[in-house]
């Protein structure tokens, strides 16, 4: 008898010791990357909202200081993918920049910088 009311105090407490866990949106903030392999850059950037019905677009531009080198842009629901990838200088800092909106509002850009080797 003792053994059976051990046992349920333990079941109990255990029980009792673990918390709820709410289910926590997704992360949202979106940070492109910006890799060189030559002179090539390579931009991409993964963008999704808080569910997988959202509506994202996304455009990524790439600036050689304030010059405008080239841009891709994507939309869709759900995650989305922006890539792109072009020709760049030897030594030259660039800036890449996301600009990006879920279900039309617009979200806070973000920029990445690198400097082609």
């Amino acid at each position: 008898m003792k053994k059976r009311i051990f046992a349920f105090s333990a079941l109990v407490i255990l029980v009792l010791a673990i918390s709820a866990q709410a289910i926590e949106p997704r992360e949202s903030l979106q940070r492109p990357r910006l890799t060189f392999s030559g002179t090539t850059a390579f931009c991409s950037v993964n963008c999704l909202g808080d569910k997988d019905s959202d509506q994202v677009e996304a455009t990524l531009t790439l600036y050689q200081g304030t010059t405008y080198v080239d841009s891709w842009s994507n939309s869709g629901a759900g995650p989305i993918l922006v890539s792109g990838n072009c020709t760049v200088k030897s030594g030259t800092s660039y800036r890449l920049v996301l600009t990006w909106s879920i279900n039309g509002s617009a979200k806070s850009p973000v920029t990445v910088a690198g400097t082609c080797p």
